[in-house]
């Protein structure tokens, strides 16, 4: 037993000193920054703004008329009737909810071309990290320090854009 626990130990010490002899090859990639200079990036932008152009123009149009109830409310509130003052409020409700839809189908929207976007990013990662043979690529946000000499974003935004 004790013969088994001594090889399994030398063993283990002969592959700890081959791993540390071996060259690791790190890379750091800054996603965010390859993220924002993606020619891709300003299309998706511009075919979201045609996709939500009809109900931001509707939703410019309703923020006048909640505006105008809006100042009305405050200049006539006094005098107004409950009927009148509740269709104005109304009006501002409906609003502001409207609003809200809108931010959040927007943000959802964008969100999910982001994720599409991430996973071009992702896919450049992967095959630069085959072709290249990096042992660990990481992302500049998890690190405290890198140099420029491992930092593979140029190489991954080149990737990207064909």
């Amino acid at each position: 037993m004790k013969k088994i626990i001594s090889i399994l130990g030398v063993s283990a010490a002969l592959l700890f000193t081959g791993m540390a002899n071996a060259e690791v090859k790190i890379g750091v990639v800054d996603v965010m920054s390859v993220l924002q200079r993606m020619p891709q990036r300003e299309t998706v932008g511009k075919a979201l703004d045609k996709e939500f152009e009809a109900r931001a123009k509707s939703l410019q149009e309703e923020e006048k008329k909640a505006g105008d109830a809006s100042a009305r409310l405050k200049k006539d509130g006094l005098t107004l009737s409950s009927s009148e003052k509740a269709k104005l409020n109304k009006t501002i409700s409906d609003f502001e909810n409207k609003a809200k839809a809108f931010s959040a189908d927007y943000r959802k929207r964008e969100s999910e071309e982001a994720g599409k976007l991430l996973l071009k990013i992702q896919e450049a990662v992967k095959d630069i990290e085959k072709n290249e043979k990096y042992d660990i690529i990481l992302k500049a946000e998890a690190t405290l320090f890198a140099s420029d000499a491992v930092d593979i974003s140029d190489k991954v935004l080149d990737k990207v854009k064909k």
